[in-house]
């Protein structure tokens, strides 16, 4: 029997992604209710109403942008990896790199925080958290891999290895009551118990386990962090968690803000490109100056 093509690999794995995802959440919130335990409905509501939006926003730039600039990648790619093993194994492990890359600077640029900072507006965790995304993260999300194919990797093979770590990425969502420490495993891969940390808005948790299937870059560039004590849920500034607006929409706001007062273009490309919690005028609030006074 000849091997299947990747377009029929793609033709399984795209669906199938939506399909576990949406199981998997569903069979969440039935075993939770029938275990009685506590569940925000509005921020579970809000969770779902930015699944849609950012997931929306994202199946449709990619298929009306960043699809076409992948193949555009590939007719001027460097080398070739092909469609076996080696293919499969470059596409995975640049792909989970180039993750580690866009989530870091997700937390560490302002302006891209105004984007990922959604996803953390969440002050539970269960697999609704998982898709709490921004409306706007087609705008600047797909450019961390649109360039994989100019290394020899298919589009359809960096696309299927998208999919499958996603739905990983997804689970590691699961509710606590679930999934506890898992030992030598949180030491190797992005386990529920490693993501919680990186929910954590304790002060040892912050900015820790960017990963989204292994923890090889969380160890190599310095930002691992065992579970050792109950993960506070959430972000610094308080925000509305049920409130769909406020999530979208209130960091743009207070960005806008800190843009108006200003007083020159240096200050306000630094409210731009530094860390969240950058003030010109005030306190150093940036996560790396808390972690070093704790």
């Amino acid at each position: 029997m000849p091997a299947p093509s990747l377009d029929a690999i793609l033709a399984i794995a795209a669906p199938a992604t939506y399909a576990i995802a949406v199981g998997a959440l569903l069979l969440e919130y039935v075993t939770l209710r029938l275990l009685k335990e506590p569940l925000s409905h509005r921020q579970g509501m809000a969770s779902l109403a930015s699944g849609l939006l950012a997931f929306g926003g994202l199946a449709a730039a990619n298929r009306l942008l960043f699809v076409g600039v992948m193949y555009v990648a590939w007719d001027a790619r460097l080398l070739d990896l092909g469609a076996g093993a080696t293919g499969w194994l470059a596409a995975f492990v640049l792909y989970d790199f180039m993750f580690y890359t866009a989530h870091r600077l997700g937390h560490e640029v302002r302006f891209l925080w105004c984007f990922h900072s959604v996803h953390h507006t969440s002050e539970e965790m269960r697999l609704t958290s998982a898709i709490r995304g921004s409306a706007f993260d087609f705008v600047y999300l797909p450019w961390f891999f649109v360039w994989l194919p100019l290394l020899g990797i298919h589009p359809i093979i960096v696309l299927v290895v998208e999919s499958a770590a996603r739905i990983w990425g997804v689970l590691t969502h699961l509710h606590p009551r679930f999934v506890g420490r898992l030992g030598l495993l949180d030491r190797l891969l992005v386990t529920p118990s490693v993501h919680r940390v990186h929910h954590g808005r304790n002060d040892a948790y912050l900015d820790r386990n960017y990963g989204e299937v292994l923890t090889l870059w969380d160890h190599l560039l310095g930002t691992y962090q065992l579970e050792d004590e109950a993960p506070d849920y959430g972000v610094l500034k308080p925000v509305d968690a049920g409130s769909l607006a406020a999530i979208q929409l209130s960091p743009w706001r207070d960005l806008w803000r800190d843009l108006a007062r200003a007083p020159s273009l240096r200050i306000k490309l630094r409210y731009l490109l530094d860390a969240p919690g950058y003030s010109h005028d005030g306190a150093d609030q940036r996560n790396r100056f808390k972690r070093r006074e704790t």
